[in-house]
């Protein structure tokens, strides 16, 4: 009765092992499906493209690029240093000086 038993156990074990290995070729499968689509050319331009736009280094790159533009802008344009108005010249040159310390600061 034992030996019976025991087998009866182990055909058990046996089967559940055998709906384990399915399940995990399932999961192996579906895993592999996922890799393929991932290495598609569009796919990682996607992913590449939304890294490149969460990055929080772009962010304040770019604010400080445009940053820079519009004071460069302001003090070559509005108040220019090259003007025959020397309060004009002296104006443009100051603000051209404290518009890069604040900018070199942040």
């Amino acid at each position: 009765m034992k030996a019976i038993n025991q087998k009866t156990i182990l055909k058990e074990k046996i089967a559940l092992l055998k709906n384990k290995q399915a399940d995990d070729f399932l999961v192996l499968k579906e895993q592999y499906h996922n890799t393929i689509d991932s290495f598609k050319p569009l796919n990682l331009i996607k992913s590449a493209t939304q890294e490149f736009i969460s990055s929080s280094d772009l962010k304040s790159n770019l604010i400080n690029g445009v940053i820079g533009l519009g004071t460069n802008y302001l003090s070559k344009n509005l108040l220019n240093e090259d003007s025959v108005n020397p309060v004009k010249r002296v104006l443009g040159k100051v603000l051209k000086f404290a518009l890069k310390n604040f900018i070199g600061n942040k």
